[in-house]
């Protein structure tokens, strides 16, 4: 029974000896996720080029683009793959307090006033603002000041929306709650111009060319997207350190190239 006993042992030990290999290759996943072993994520779908899908009550049960293939790789980097994505407003994305996620990433603009609510990890893209024209308006804006007798749609919360309320000033402005109710906005003529982060716009306008009118140009804002976590998350130093990784093996680069496939160069510049 004895020389049995030894002999399964080491029948196990064998079989086991590929497995405890392949772990040495695995790393440790990273302290403090909501849910063990597991990168939460909390998105706001969609947004064409960085996060598109489709969601089931609050879980994302499909989701592709920029900032989806991105979290996938923090997540691997961190040990806590594969990642779950949940659907938030953006809002609550930047708000203070407690989360049911462990990061979110949603094109959120690092700025003073979100830097008090949330923690933020080092940037992974730098983008201007777009102005994109509805079909009916003839006249193509050439200036901040041709904005102003507009009606602007922005969505509520964002850059854009500071730069419609603060530094344009139209003549009337509607600040939406998500992407699609915006874009429709604009689609339908209830807006004559939206103002969103450039490279969406871009993408949805190089993808549905006929649904909108002209791309009027960008409004330097030199703004830096970065991952948020809650303040004093035991996750963020890690995130930092995967993130540069990413960065510097050239990940971040090529997700940008593969996602946002429109060339913004040659718009003209808004002032």
């Amino acid at each position: 029974m004895r020389i049995r006993a030894l002999a399964v042992a080491a029948t196990v030990a064998l079989a086991l000896a590929p497995a405890l290999a392949g772990a040495a290759d695995v790393p440790a996943p990273a302290p403090g996720a909501v849910v063990p072993g597991q990168l939460t994520v909390g998105v706001n779908l969609p947004s064409e080029g960085f996060q598109v899908g489709a969601v089931r009550g609050r879980d994302v049960v499909f989701a592709r683009g920029l900032e989806i293939d991105l979290a996938k790789a923090l997540a691997r980097r961190l040990g806590l793959g594969p990642a779950h994505f949940v659907q938030a407003q953006f809002t609550t994305l930047i708000s203070p307090g407690a989360k049911p996620w462990d990061l979110a990433i949603a094109q959120i603009t690092v700025t003073p006033r979100r830097a008090q609510s949330v923690d933020f990890s080092v940037p992974y893209m730098q983008v201007d603002e777009g102005v994109l024209l509805s079909q009916d308006l003839a006249t193509v804006p050439g200036s901040i000041a041709d904005l102003q007798p507009l009606t602007l749609c922005a969505l509520r919360g964002t850059t854009g929306a500071s730069l419609v309320g603060g530094r344009i000033r139209p003549a009337k402005a509607l600040f939406l709650k998500d992407v699609p109710t915006m874009m429709l906005s604009l689609q339908t003529g209830k807006c004559q111009a939206v103002v969103y982060d450039a490279p969406t716009l871009g993408t949805l306008k190089a993808r549905a060319p006929s649904r909108f009118g002209r791309f009027a140009g960008v409004i330097r804002t030199g703004e830096q997207y970065a991952v948020a976590l809650p303040t004093g998350s035991a996750l963020t130093p890690d995130v930092n350190t995967a993130l540069k990784a990413l960065i510097a093996n050239g990940t971040v680069a090529a997700l940008q190239k593969k996602w946002v496939t429109v060339n913004l160069a040659g718009l003209p510049v808004l002032s």
